[in-house]
């Protein structure tokens, strides 16, 4: 009987060993074992796959509370560079007919597309001059300076410079890109809001920001002039000659009048200072007889 259950015992216990057995190769299916076969790779291609199609981690410059529960960012749109450069400068000229060489300035600008910002005339004794500003496309600015040089008046004076803005120009427009997003995303929230405070609230930060945008849009404004439209400053002169020209003056009777005249002022004016010192001409004299009397009592006593 002994036996038996013995046996019996055995015999499960055997078979819940095989059964064990199979659920491991199951489970260990492809898990490094010596029969070469890889596991699936459906877990590891996913976290790529995620990994490939996450979203990247910019900064930003603001943040913007959505339904004040969570806080979303606006990405920065990446500015293609595009050189941004600011030609200017100034030159004087010298010349010798002032007529001709003002109608020749005309006559180029006219070929070169440019114009007068200002044109401002001095006459004077010494000499006469034009103060000319002149805007010309970036692309005929050397063309008029190269014209100005090769022409028969004399250049005293030369000034030319470039400026790059490019950074500035990238910058102002990736925060108007931005401060545009952040707008939108405003008004959104604005047709969501509930309540009067939220409602004005989000309205102060609209106004804020278009605000803001206005003030970049003028900045790039200004840019895109300056960079299309370089600046010229020029002063043309002409130095004159000298000629005496001798004061004109007065008849001899005329003369002697203004002399009368003069004198009887001069005169008056003595009598009304002597007027003003009058408190000091009566010190002056109490003095004098003081030290006078004091003298001649000196000299009594001593004789």
């Amino acid at each position: 009987m002994k036996s038996k259950i013995i046996i019996n015992l055995l015999f499960t216990l055997t078979l819940l060993y095989s059964c064990n057995s199979k659920q491991k190769e199951q489970v260990g299916y492809g898990q490094g074992s010596g029969d070469g076969v890889s596991a699936p790779e459906e877990p590891l291609a996913m976290e790529e796959e995620k990994a490939k199609f996450s979203p990247p981690n910019i900064k930003t410059e603001e943040e913007i509370l959505d339904d004040g529960a969570t806080n979303e960012t606006i990405k920065v749109v990446p500015q293609k560079k595009v050189k941004k450069i600011i030609k200017d400068g100034s030159i004087s000229v010298k010349t010798n007919d002032i007529n001709l060489s003002k109608k020749g300035i005309d006559d180029l600008l006219k070929k070169l597309n440019a114009y007068y910002e200002s044109e401002d005339l001095q006459n004077s004794d010494q000499t006469i001059s034009y103060n000319l500003k002149i805007r010309v496309p970036a692309d005929n600015f050397e063309k008029l300076i190269s014209s100005i040089e090769n022409g028969k008046d004399e250049i005293k004076s030369k000034n030319i410079q470039a400026r790059d803005v490019t950074e500035e120009y990238v910058d102002i427009e990736t925060r108007l890109t931005n401060k545009r997003e952040y707008l939108k995303r405003y008004k959104e929230l604005l047709s969501k809001a509930s309540t009067v405070n939220d409602i004005l609230a989000i309205e102060e930060n609209i106004r804020t920001l278009q605000e803001e945008i206005e003030s970049k849009e003028g900045r790039l404004k200004y840019l895109n002039d300056q960079v299309s439209f370089s600046t010229l400053d020029i002063n043309l002169y002409k130095e004159k000659e000298f000629i005496y020209k001798p004061q004109p003056q007065d008849k001899f009777s005329e003369r002697v009048k203004t002399s009368l005249s003069n004198g009887w002022t001069s005169v008056v004016d003595f009598v009304l200072w002597t007027i003003t010192i009058w408190p000091y001409l009566i010190l002056t004299i109490v003095v004098f007889f003081i030290i006078r009397r004091v003298i001649k009592k000196s000299k009594s006593r001593q004789s």
